[in-house]
């Protein structure tokens, strides 16, 4: 499939590697990016907003129920049967709209049948237990190792009392942090249920992101001791809600790591809580309808895709410091946006999978444009090297067509240059000297433009002028008709060159010449008096057939003739003024007694010093011929 080679092209290439570079991050996620959900999660589930408890309560076996009510030795718990008899009683009689028992009372943790227990449980007939599921890993003969599981149940007497055992286990994440609650495939083959899924209701499909309770907002617990004294606080809070009686304040023996901290009594605040409250916060969740929810797997995709996209097309093909800089704000943009789906929307995200596929994407892509640009830059290096050389050459080969060296020619003083703006010039001059009494002929021309394209044309005015200056019966007014014709034939319209051609009479001085549209050549006396030689017709290539008549103009001994192009003019300050006729003609002036060369370098180093710029922007071409 072809991209093409414009903007779009360019940038659906950029995100090609996408392709890989997602299924790579996927690829890295056991090792790299695991970690940083489970960080990201906790950090996002720390910002979540709890909402008030109200479908459980726990009755909390703590430190004053165990040291100033429950008989020595206090373990283990289920020994309490008459205890726990009247709990049951009490809670009943409270309101409670469940009872769970989230302590061990298997058969072998009781020294006499629990009958009164049992009794209570029966009358109440809305208490649960809780089992465990135990593996047991045994080898055979062949070497294979086998697992078995098998689930402590209760003592029989309290299972027909009560409304049945139900496992309790929840299982951690590989850090040992619980964080969701998943269903275990292995308790439909063994025909057991979970006791969350049981109390709620709900059967859970996958893995359910639990809501953990808050510093501020945390699962109300009531004391074991204040529920057997039957004090009214205590009792109302049980009212309609489920009460799961278990251990607290013991994190030695029961307590479970979570993801966002807990306040755990005595002013001390850590990341953990009591299995049984755990238990409690699964079974709301459930009640509520699971409102947390992990996102699938194809909106994980297209959430990664979209900021991936988002960070490579806005990152800088040619600035590596502002690409790096767009790459960290789309993945602090996309972490925000991230951790609100999680604290506001119910939405959790693999945050440190997003995170991963940006960094690879953004790395990448940074990688790949250096080297692209870095390849480009050298293709360009080398085409300008290219460029650069052939203008040296079309330079060198302009250079042949103006004057090696000016014709001396006695009585007559003669100085001409030409300096180019860019590598070739579009202006022209030439001095021609054909002896044998011929008149001296010399020219002066600019080509609108700059550059190659000028430099071509003007290439062929001056193959022109030559094949009719080494003519016998060489015209000034034939050869500027012939060269507007063949300006006019080979170029664009719109394109005309200025032209002046002239011829010296070496004996007599008598000055004769044609203008076309070039701009007035001065003519400066010994004496100082100043004449435009203005008379003249179009510019060479407007007018096909048009008629160009001859000037005379006669020269005395001391006289300066001085012609320029538009370069010399048109040059400007700094201050944005242009140089002028004026400025030529008093440079000129002030200079007329000096040689021909003296006043054309003192006319260049005046334009220099007033525009201020060691290159011009137009071609400055002058000839300058003083009189002896």
């Amino acid at each position: 499939m072809r991209l093409g080679n414009g903007r779009l092209g360019g940038q659906l290439r950029r995100l090609l590697p996408l392709l890989y570079l997602i299924p790579l991050a996927y690829v890295m996620r056991p090792i790299f990016w695991a970690p940083l959900d489970a960080r990201f999660f906790n950090y996002f589930h720390s910002k979540r907003p709890v909402a008030p408890w109200t479908e459980v309560a726990v009755v909390g076996i703590d430190r004053a129920t165990r040291n100033e009510l429950l008989e020595q030795p206090v373990f283990p718990l289920s020994r309490h049967t008459r205890k726990h008899a009247k709990v049951v009683r009490i809670l009943d009689e409270a309101g409670a709209r469940a009872i769970v028992f989230d302590l061990a009372l298997g058969a072998d943790t009781f020294d006499e049948p629990p009958t009164e227990f049992a009794e209570a449980l029966r009358a109440s007939d809305k208490a649960y237990l809780v089992m465990s599921l135990r593996e047991e890993r045994r080898s055979a003969r062949s070497g294979d190792t086998a697992v078995l599981l098998t689930a402590s149940q209760p003592d029989s007497l309290l299972m027909s009392a009560s409304r049945g055992a139900f496992v309790a286990d929840v299982q951690t994440d590989s850090d040992g942090t619980v964080r969701r609650f998943d269903r275990d495939a292995r308790l439909t083959r063994l025909g057991l249920e979970s006791l969350p899924e049981r109390l709620s209701g709900m059967s859970v499909e996958g893995s359910v992101p639990i809501e953990f309770p808050s510093v501020g907002e945390t699962v109300p617990v009531v004391s074991y001791r204040d529920v057997y004294e039957e004090a009214p606080d205590a009792l109302s809070v049980v009212d309609g809600r489920i009460a799961l009686v278990g251990l607290v304040d013991d994190p030695s023996t029961d307590f479970v790591t979570v993801p966002r901290l807990q306040d755990i009594g005595g002013g001390v605040e850590a990341f953990g809580l009591p299995g049984v409250v755990v238990l409690g916060a699964i079974t709301e969740t459930l009640i509520r309808g699971a409102p947390i929810r992990d996102a699938s797997w194809p909106v994980t995709l297209a959430w990664m895709a979209l900021w991936c996209v988002a960070c490579v097309l806005l990152m800088s093909r040619t600035r590596p410091a502002a690409a790096a800089f767009t790459a960290l704000g789309v993945i602090a943009a996309c972490l925000v946006a991230t951790g609100f789906l999680h604290a506001r929307a119910d939405l959790v995200m693999p945050g440190g999978l997003v995170l991963g596929s940006l960094l690879l994407a953004g790395a990448f892509t940074l990688v790949s444009d250096h080297v692209g640009t870095a390849k480009e830059l050298h293709a360009e290096e080398v085409e300008n090297a290219r460029v650069r050389k052939e203008l040296q050459t079309a330079r060198e080969t302009q250079e042949r067509f103006l004057p090696d060296e000016i014709p001396k020619v006695e009585g007559l003083d003669v100085w001409g240059t030409n300096v180019s703006s860019l590598a070739v010039s579009g202006d022209y001059f030439d001095v021609l000297d054909l002896d044998g009494g011929k008149p001296l002929i010399f020219t002066i021309a600019d080509v609108s433009g700059k550059g190659l394209p000028a430099a071509l044309l003007m290439s062929n005015v001056q193959a022109g002028l030559h094949c009719h200056a080494f003519q016998s019966d060489f015209d000034l007014k034939l050869t500027t008709e012939n060269l507007n014709r063949l300006v006019h034939r080979n170029t664009d319209p719109g394109k005309f060159v200025t032209f002046f051609l002239g011829a010296i009479d070496k004996e007599t001085h008598l000055l004769r010449y044609v203008r076309a549209g070039h701009d007035n050549p001065i003519l400066v006396s010994r004496g100082g008096d100043v004449r435009q030689l203005d008379e003249g017709s179009f510019v060479l290539g407007f007018v096909p057939d048009a008629e160009y008549e001859v000037a005379e103009a006669q020269l005395s001994p001391g006289d300066v003739l001085c012609l320029y192009t538009d370069g010399v003019t048109e040059a400007r300050s700094p201050h944005d003024e242009e140089f002028e006729l004026g400025g030529v003609v008093r440079v000129v002036k002030e200079h007329r007694t000096d040689s021909a060369e003296k006043i054309g370098n003192a006319l260049l180093e005046e334009v220099r010093a007033f525009s201020q710029l060691e290159r011009q922007a137009d071609d400055v071409t002058l000839v300058v011929i003083k009189v002896g």
